[in-house]
């Protein structure tokens, strides 16, 4: 498989005699049964781990790297595991104080990135992982942009996507949003500060952005909340019937006892039928306690409009908690 020019990763055998000249350089078989695992048998199209993989190697291994070059944007993206929605593949994203450069191999653009925004890993200088999440902002959008500000947030609060997911199942720590306004403080203001355009925005989802999201589509849920103005919301918020704790929901709306729940489909492939149970005894005895529970799937929380209209559609009470749009003259003067 082609990476970028002259670059190559062989990903399996092949049975054909002719190529048997690079037989001797398939000597890595960790890799090939890899390649393997995250390849779906049916279709034949490599998971998305693997596209992800195969960026960081197109990444890792582009040999024309200049002085001053800066990886940034989607390209750094990958490399610092932040999560994205359909990016752009096939490219290298780079930033260059004076040269600008398209080919079908990499995008170079005329930026400048303060040396404080730049970490070096290997032989490769790319963008921090906070500014990185700025910068995708501008290249992709705001929805990316504040996904990736909440995962960098989240490792700030718990040291890394481990200790997340340590916190996660044994319970958070009552500090947790304190911890998070200090990491704001202290990790993301001076890189916003830094920012040579798009402070404002930048700042604006900063403001909505928190440590509790456990996925992409958590966080894309809590920026639909912030565009549809909704106001009331708690995560993973623990409700307890008297003394026990029936479950730890996604998110809460105690004002109107509304109940949102993410679904996300590899749990269920994890943990099958007994989690299914599980969560039908759950669900019936939240019902019983007078909460409405509304279940959004992956495509709905990545589609305000279709978000908005389950939300609403199965949740009216929560049309009375929409906040009212500030006036522009108040918007100006905070920026």
């Amino acid at each position: 498989m082609a990476l970028t020019q002259g670059m190559y990763s062989v990903i399996a055998r092949c049975s054909n005699l002719r190529h048997g000249a690079i037989a001797e350089f398939i000597t890595d078989e960790a890799w090939i049964h890899r390649v393997v695992e995250q390849t779906d048998p049916e279709s034949g199209r490599p998971r998305f781990e693997l596209l992800d993989m195969f960026e960081k190697l197109r990444v890792a291994s582009y040999p024309h790297y200049r002085f001053d070059d800066v990886i940034w944007g989607v390209s750094a993206a990958f490399v610092h595991d932040l999560p994205l929605h359909r990016p752009p593949r096939g490219k290298v994203f780079i930033a260059h104080p004076k040269k600008r450069h398209n080919s079908a191999d990499v995008s170079r653009t005329s930026k400048t990135v303060p040396e404080e925004d730049v970490v070096r890993i290997g032989k490769m200088s790319l963008t921090s992982p906070i500014r990185t999440a700025f910068d995708l902002i501008g290249q992709l959008g705001e929805p990316e942009g504040f996904v990736a500000l909440e995962r960098c947030l989240r490792r700030s609060a718990f040291g890394s996507d481990e200790g997340a997911d340590e916190a996660a199942r044994f319970g958070y720590p009552p500090d947790t949003l304190g911890l998070a306004e200090l990491c704001i403080a202290e990790d993301f203001m001076p890189v916003l500060g830094r920012l040579s355009k798009g402070q404002a925005r930048a700042q604006r989802l900063l403001s909505s952005a928190g440590p509790l999201s456990e996925s992409y589509a958590e966080s894309r849920f809590v920026y639909n909340l912030m565009q549809l103005r909704l106001t009331g919301f708690s995560q993973q918020v623990r409700i307890r019937d008297g003394h026990t704790v029936i479950a730890r929901v996604d998110f809460l709306h105690e004002k109107s006892r509304t109940i949102v729940l993410i679904d996300g489909f590899s749990k269920y492939a994890d943990n099958g039928v007994r989690l299914i149970r599980k969560e039908v005894r759950q669900f019936n005895r939240l019902l019983e306690l007078g909460y409405r529970i509304v279940r959004l799937s992956f495509d709905e929380v990545t589609h305000l409009e279709e978000c908005a209209t389950k939300l609403f559609g199965q949740a009216p009470q929560l049309r009375a908690f929409i906040a009212p749009r500030k006036r522009s003259g108040a918007r100006q003067s905070r920026t």
